[in-house]
């Protein structure tokens, strides 16, 4: 059966001298079906909100976030995430652009997971270029070439956190994440913790 991973990430890629971001966090979210989760309908009338409200970590209130991981709870998900701290990272990822930082990210993010938990299966990318698809298309088929491994995705689309509730998911979920790394606060990460299958400390 066809399952869905949503991307989504949390702080800047890269490395400018300038960034203000210690911290890169990029999530991918499984989920068995690309449909509005009913859970959130049902949570944004409970919290009067408008039907095309966007659940974003960074622009939520407290009690709105409390009121989501509450909710995401009994969602059906699994999570993968790649937790950059730059000032340790690897050379490899040093000497790469945001862009080519995040392909790389997602290539081994994905090669880490076995063949059973992922292949044939659709990947969503938060406003993906049609560049950033199609070049992380050749560099999954290139690392699977070398070791012989079916691609993991028959798909790979860009859609709108706006409108898609698998990337609202990704996204708190890679904030949430961010903010542990931080060391701000762990209680939003505690919430979804056992949903968690690879907690990659790049």
């Amino acid at each position: 059966m066809t399952q869905y991973f949503f991307v989504d990430e949390s702080g800047e890629p890269g490395f400018h001298k300038l960034s203000a971001s210690p911290y890169f966090v990029l999530a991918m979210v499984q989920t068995p079906s690309w449909e509005p989760i009913d859970e959130f309908v049902e949570l944004r009338k409970g919290l009067h909100l408008p039907p095309t409200f966007e659940f974003h970590y960074a622009k939520m209130s407290f009690p709105q976030k409390q009121a989501f991981y509450q909710a995401a709870q009994s969602i059906s998900f699994r999570v993968r995430t790649a937790i950059v701290l730059k000032e340790k990272a690897p050379y490899l990822y040093r000497e790469h652009s945001g862009f080519n930082m995040i392909i790389e990210l997602l290539v081994h993010l994905n090669l880490r997971a076995s063949p059973l938990d992922i292949c044939n299966d659709i990947l969503i990318i938060g406003g993906a270029t049609d560049t950033l698809r199609s070049t992380l298309r050749i560099r999954l088929s290139q690392e699977c070439r070398k070791i012989r491994r079916e691609r993991p995705f028959k798909k790979i689309a860009a859609a709108s956190s706006r409108v898609e509730d698998g990337l609202q998911v990704a996204d708190m979920v890679a904030g949430a994440i961010r903010d542990m790394a931080l060391g701000h606060t762990h209680v939003y990460y505690r919430t979804f913790a056992k949903k968690v299958v690879d907690l990659w400390e790049v």
